[in-house]
């Protein structure tokens, strides 16, 4: 893996971290404006505003989880192992990271994860 495509996918993880702390701290606005406006509502409002806390709350964990995976890969490039499979070793298609600059696994590694049941390891 060339040094000028390890460059390029730090810039674009750096972009990714970038856009989602924005979105993150955008989202934690609308959360407070939520809670300042909590009063006593009639039950359709208050389901309404329990729906659109729970699915702030499930976003703002799945975006959290992503600025770690960003974080790791950019750890993962400054200790020169960015594009390696964490479960195999093997390189990582540039396609794939151009796709998923923070994947960690191959496709092979990936799809035998995403079907459990269609590849055994031997004890």
């Amino acid at each position: 893996m060339s040094q000028e495509f390890i460059k390029e996918m730090e810039q674009a993880l750096l972009q990714q971290k970038r856009e989602l702390l924005e979105r993150l701290a955008k989202e934690d606005e609308d959360f407070r404006s939520l809670l300042s406006e909590k009063t006593i509502k009639d039950s359709i409002d208050s389901a309404t505003d329990e729906i659109a806390f729970k699915k702030m709350q499930m976003n703002a964990t799945k975006e959290a989880n992503r600025l770690q995976a960003i974080d790791n890969a950019l750890a993962r490039i400054h200790n020169n192992v960015y594009g390696r499979c964490l479960k195999c070793g093997k390189k990582i298609p540039e396609d794939r990271l151009r796709a998923i600059p923070y994947a960690v696994l191959c496709v092979e590694c990936k799809s035998g994860e995403e079907r459990p049941g269609l590849k055994k390891s031997r004890a």
